[in-house]
């Protein structure tokens, strides 16, 4: 039986809406006297049976904490249901989506007065994407050249490679090996990391320069200071435009002995010969220059869409979900409490550096969906089955044993919701998913 409530909703904006509930004094009288009923079955007092404590003594001694609970049970269960309700309501009449859960408000609960409650929530309206059919844009056909299958065997080389010490300055190709000793941040000192030592290979693949010069010519046993000027794009947001001022000392300073390109180089990776060692590199290279062609073609369609679909990207949807990405984040790697759950918290700076991403990504994701809804996209069985044999090809299993191992633990589902967006992307950059095709018996 539902409570009986006073219930007013409040369209702040067309994003945003508040209830007030409002549940009358005499209301939680009759609730409050209904817990005290169950609670004094419960207590036993001296002098009492169990279940005999009198109902005004019971009521002195424990009817400000009775009360409490009743207040908890009302506004946690009674009031959530019919905001819940509520909020079905609105999805399924108005086609509105939840942008973030709802925030709780004021709560006013005194004894003897009416109990007031309110609840906001962030809605997103529904979103009908105009003009995705006639983008105009491709993925462009790519090639490898010989130089990348080259460099990709000499990147081989070098982690297969042994490190043999020298007793002179470090050079070009050289790796230095050592320990910091101090590290000031914009003036102001910084604890080193738990973990001091670094190593790091002189190479032209270094983008702060600063950092190779230092390096350059160094030897082992030598103390050294130098500043770095990081640029406003660095990757890390903590050095991003700051100037950090190193110590140093250098440990040792390497040659790189490189194993010969050889049979027994070839068969670290699993292959028999150069031939079949070049065309996996090969293919790995293909693979990975198409996926960033597609991504490309998909920004520059993302983009036009956005251009012609304006649409806000409420900041209560930023922040939830940059939480649940930090969330994500702490659970990959807290392995110790991997049991416990923690209420992870977005600060202002990190909710800054990351919110031109996850804007761009809620709006992506809400495109998408539109266009899944317009054009009842689905992926073919065997547009499925394409993909679980990828993933069974990678696993080294059996197509029959990765799809029954999908289907058990739940998978499949969230592959053919995968499949969807992906459906919903190729049909911006006229490209189709691959089907698998019936083999013979």
């Amino acid at each position: 039986m539902a409570i009986n409530c006073q219930t007013n909703v409040i369209a702040t904006d067309e994003n945003h809406r508040s209830v007030e509930f409002t549940v009358s004094v005499s209301e939680m009288e009759k609730l409050f006297d209904k817990s005290i009923g169950e609670f004094r079955k419960q207590v036993s007092m001296k002098g009492f049976r169990p279940g005999q404590v009198p109902k005004q003594l019971f009521v002195s001694r424990f009817g400000d904490e009775v009360y409490r609970e009743t207040v908890d049970k009302v506004v946690n269960n009674d009031l959530k249901s019919e905001f819940e309700k509520l909020v079905e309501t609105w999805k399924t009449d108005e086609k509105l989506e939840i942008a973030a859960p709802a925030e709780h408000g004021e709560l006013h609960a005194e004894r003897g007065q009416d109990l007031v409650y309110k609840l906001s929530i962030a809605l997103n309206k529904p979103l009908t994407v105009q003009g995705y059919k006639d983008l105009g844009v491709k993925v462009p056909a790519v090639v490898v050249a010989e130089e990348e299958i080259n460099d990709v065997i000499q990147g081989l080389r070098k982690r297969f490679a042994k490190d043999i010490p020298v007793n002179r300055p470090s050079k070009t190709g050289d790796v230095v090996k050592g320990k910091y000793l101090k590290q000031v941040l914009n003036g102001e000192e910084k604890a080193l990391p738990e973990n001091p030592n670094f190593e790091l290979e002189i190479s032209d693949d270094i983008s702060l320069k600063e950092l190779k010069d230092a390096l350059t010519g160094v030897s082992a046993g030598e103390e050294k200071e130098f500043a770095i000027h990081y640029p406003a794009d660095h990757s890390n947001p903590e050095f991003k435009g700051k100037t950090a001022d190193y110590k140093v000392e250098i440990t040792e300073v390497c040659e790189l002995e490189l194993p010969a390109q050889d049979e027994n180089l070839y068969s670290m990776v699993g292959a028999k010969d150069e031939a079949e060692f070049k065309t996996r590199v090969s293919d790995d290279i293909l693979k990975e220059k198409q996926q960033k062609a597609r991504q490309t073609a998909l920004r520059e369609a993302f983009d036009k869409l956005i251009a012609k679909n304006p649409f806000p990207v409420l900041e209560e949807h930023i922040k939830y979900t940059a939480e649940r990405s930090l969330q994500h984040h702490h659970h990959q790697h807290a392995h110790e409490h991997e049991h416990e759950e923690e209420e992870i918290t977005v600060s202002k700076e990190q909710l800054d550096a990351m919110r031109p991403e996850i804007s761009r990504a809620i709006q992506e994701d809400r495109i998408l969906h539109s266009i899944i809804e317009q054009e009842s996209l689905k992926p073919t069985q065997g547009q499925v089955d394409a993909r679980i044999q990828e993933i069974a090809d990678s696993a080294r299993m059996d197509f029959a044993l990765a799809k029954d191992t999908m289907r058990k633990n739940g998978q499949i589902n969230k592959l053919r919701e995968n499949l969807k967006l992906e459906l919903a992307q190729n049909l911006l950059i006229g490209e189709s998913l691959p089907e698998k095709t019936q083999e013979k018996a």
